[in-house]
């Protein structure tokens, strides 16, 4: 079935209400719905065609209005078997008493957002919307190559639950999120959790707040946990806030830290637990192999924790383990439960993760407590709401509202 590309173009006054037009009686397509500032995109520049658009329908011109967000493009079902490729752009207008409208819309109205859900519009207006004002964390979910699987599922939950606070339900900005960043198995995870277990945008703040809460106690009582085990001389690779946690909490005799090409954080990581006074090695990548042999414990982060016990990590850590298990040395791993999915292991498709699977590891140590790699599926199934959000992302289910 082919899709028809268009621009959708809200534009927004000072104090954050936003512009809807009734299409005309004769439009040729949803005669009498509300809109944003729509129109077909074919081979210009979709930016560029958002802006004629908004010249020919309220006659603001580039210099009226100023660029808030754009979001990726969004599948939308129409009707009659019509698909829809939206592309949303935000802008915001100085002096809204400029906008001329001309014979394609009958009237004007500027509305709270959370009126998106109440309105007769053309479909998927709410969705677009979303994806433009949050473009921004999809973005970031997408590009930033800093900061871990945790960090970046609190930034999509964080989104979703504002999203939330505007009066509408964020199910398409959640797979958004989540598709952003597909190595990153956890975000699509963290979101999916929250999404499937509310049935109202109330629900998901409430649902957000939950998770976003207990990830923050997570790392301390994962460093409890571990204490007995971070004794002699300890081995990490990259640069995990949840070992880290652990190992400031348990100072071991010494630690060696990986370098973690491309990327090289591990210098960034040895660096800080040296300024903690811990004892620090740093060893370069080609030789962490060998030095794992002479180590008392492998002790590594986790980006994607699978339903069977398989890692999604920095890349270099099957390795790592595969050589700590040669070596009979056990191997760790630091997870927060909001880094558990209950889909199936893949390869990841970036050059930053790899894949390790259950054998390589010996246990998980969690906020829930510590399970044997084979055993990590008993602790999926029980997690609430993590196997139906993740049907839900994939759209095998439909949210319980």
């Amino acid at each position: 079935m082919s899709e028809t590309a268009v621009v959708t173009a809200f534009v927004e006054a000072p104090d954050g209400r936003i512009l809807l037009l009734r299409r005309a009686p004769s439009a040729r397509t949803y005669a009498g719905r509300w809109s944003g500032v729509s129109g077909y995109l074919e081979e210009d520049d979709a930016h560029e065609r958002a802006l004629l658009e908004l010249a020919e329908e309220t006659g603001l011109g580039s210099g009226d209005v100023e660029l808030l967000g754009t979001g990726p493009p969004l599948a939308v079902a129409g009707e009659e078997d019509d698909r829809w490729l939206v592309y949303p752009f935000r802008f915001r207008c100085a002096d809204p008493a400029r906008i001329d409208l001309n014979e394609e819309n009958a009237e004007l109205v500027w509305i709270e957002p959370r009126e998106l859900a109440e309105r007769e519009t053309v479909p998927g207006l709410a969705d677009a919307y979303l994806h433009a004002r949050f473009g921004d964390r999809i973005d970031a979910i997408a590009n930033d190559r800093s900061r871990g699987a945790s960090a970046l599922a609190a930034v999509a939950v964080g989104a979703v639950a504002e999203a939330a606070e505007l009066g509408l339900f964020p199910l398409e900005l959640g797979r958004a999120l989540a598709a952003a960043r597909p190595s990153m198995g956890a975000v699509g995870s963290a979101v999916g959790r929250v999404l499937a277990a509310a049935r109202e945008p109330d629900q998901v703040v409430a649902e957000a707040q939950g998770l976003l809460s207990a990830r923050e106690r997570a790392p301390r009582a994962i460093a409890v946990l571990l204490q007995p085990d971070l004794t002699g001389t300890v081995m990490t690779h990259s640069a995990s806030a949840t070992v880290r946690e652990a190992l400031l909490h348990s100072p071991p005799d010494r630690v060696v830290c990986t370098v973690s090409e491309p990327i090289g954080e591990g210098r960034g990581f040895s660096e800080e637990l040296s300024a903690q006074g811990l004892t620090v090695e740093l060893v370069a990548d080609e030789d962490a192999e060998e030095a794992v042999s002479t180590v008392d414990l492998l002790l590594i982060g986790a980006d994607t924790v699978f339903r069977d016990g398989s890692l999604a990590n920095k890349t270099g850590t099957s390795s790592l383990c595969r050589g700590a298990r040669e070596a009979g040395v056990p191997v760790v791993v630091a997870c927060e439960t909001i880094k558990l999915s209950a889909s199936q292991p893949r390869e990841p498709d970036e050059e930053l993760f790899d894949l390790t699977p259950a054998g390589g590891i010996d246990r998980y140590v969690t906020e829930d407590g510590a399970f044997p790699s084979g055993e990590v599926h008993t602790l999926v199934d029980r997690t609430p709401f993590l196997r139906e959000g993740h049907e839900l992302l994939l759209g095998q289910a439909s949210p319980a509202r």
